[in-house]
């Protein structure tokens, strides 16, 4: 079984930051931080609300970004949950070891070492896995 160690955040993919902000700032939730992923190719920005409640919303940074071609054939909106391992690489051993695909590689961001489930071993939703640094560990 994977160790899970909380919810990290809903992963909202679009092609423009304000409308996404302007929804979750009615809920109260606030911007904490920026950053481009150039692993994804992606932009990322970050919101926090009371109770740890976190959201991301993503766009694109390249025109070969797969973000592009997930915005162009879906549209706007949920991409992805994520939550909190105590070892990815154990997590993404057991995931193959059941059968179930990853997407991609494992990649690295502010917050932690990261790694997606695909959609169809899961039963349609993208999984994010992500084990925090170490100085995050600590402050939770």
């Amino acid at each position: 079984m994977i160790k899970i160690n909380g919810f990290e955040h809903v992963s909202w993919a679009a092609s423009e930051l304000e409308p996404g902000e302007r929804t979750l700032a009615l809920f109260g939730i606030k911007p904490t931080g920026f950053e481009e992923v150039h692993a994804q190719d992606v932009s990322a920005n970050y919101f926090e609300g009371d109770g740890g409640v976190r959201f991301e919303i993503i766009r694109p940074l390249g025109p070969q970004s797969q973000l592009r071609k997930f915005l162009e054939s879906r549209g706007s909106g949920l991409h992805h949950i994520c939550l909190q391992v105590e070892n990815l690489d154990d997590a993404c051993a057991q995931i193959t070891a059941a059968g179930w695909q990853l997407v991609g590689q494992t990649f690295s961001d502010s917050r932690g070492r990261h790694a997606f489930v695909h959609p169809k071993s899961t039963g349609g939703v993208l999984i994010g896995l992500i084990e925090l640094h170490p100085h995050l560990k600590s402050a939770q």
